[in-house]
C-alpha cells in the first residue's frame, strides 16, 4: 500500500494523479448522456467513453514508465513540473477538444484542436492554422455533406446561425 501511495502521490506524478482522477469523473458523467436507440450505433455517450479509455490507457502507460525511474529523492521544481505538464499536453489539449465539442460545435472545436496539437509538435503558427483549416474542413465535408451524419453545432456558438448556408447545401444534396 506504501509503494501505490508512493507511485500515485509523489512528487513526479502528482499531476498525472490529479488527471487520472478528473478522467474518472468524466468518465463516470458520460454514463447520464443520452443513448442512442441501437446497441451497436455510436452515440452522444460513445465519445467521452472512446476518450476516458484512451486517457485511461495513456496514463497507465506514463504510470509504468514513472516506475522505471522512481525516485523519491529528487527534489520538486520548476522545471520538474513544467517538464510534466509538457509531456501530458496532448491529453490535456484532448479533454478542452471534449469539453468544448458539444459547446461550441465540431467546426470550431475541431479547429482549436487541431491548431493547438500542431503548435505542440512545434510546427509554425501559419502551418498551424492552414493544416487546422484544411483537416477541419475536410473531416466536416466528409461527415456532414457526404456521409449524411449530424455533427454538433453548439449551444454556446451556434454553427448553423453562424453559417446559415450549411443547411441549404445539405438540403440541396440530399
Amino acid at each position: 500500500m506504501k509503494f501505490f501511495y508512493k507511485l500515485f502521490l509523489s512528487k513526479q506524478n502528482l499531476l498525472a494523479t490529479i488527471f487520472l482522477i478528473t478522467l474518472i469523473l468524466y468518465f463516470i458523467s458520460s454514463f447520464d448522456l443520452e443513448k442512442t436507440i441501437g446497441e451497436d450505433v455510436v452515440g452522444p455517450s460513445s465519445f467521452p467513453i472512446l476518450v476516458a479509455t484512451f486517457g485511461f490507457l495513456l496514463l497507465i502507460i506514463y504510470f509504468l514508465k514513472s516506475l522505471k525511474t522512481f525516485n523519491e529523492n529528487n527534489p520538486l521544481t520548476f522545471e520538474v513540473i513544467k517538464n510534466k505538464f509538457t509531456k501530458m499536453a496532448p491529453i490535456f489539449i484532448t479533454i478542452i477538444f471534449v469539453v468544448l465539442f458539444e459547446l461550441i460545435g465540431f467546426i470550431f472545436s475541431s479547429f482549436l484542436y487541431s491548431f493547438l496539437f500542431i503548435l505542440y509538435l512545434k510546427k509554425t503558427i501559419k502551418y498551424s492554422f492552414v493544416f487546422s483549416v484544411v483537416i477541419t474542413l475536410s473531416i466536416f465535408i466528409i461527415f456532414y455533406y457526404g456521409l449524411n451524419f449530424q455533427m454538433p453545432m453548439g449551444e454556446l456558438v451556434d454553427t448553423d446561425k453562424l453559417f446559415p448556408f450549411l443547411e441549404d447545401l445539405k438540403k440541396m444534396i440530399y
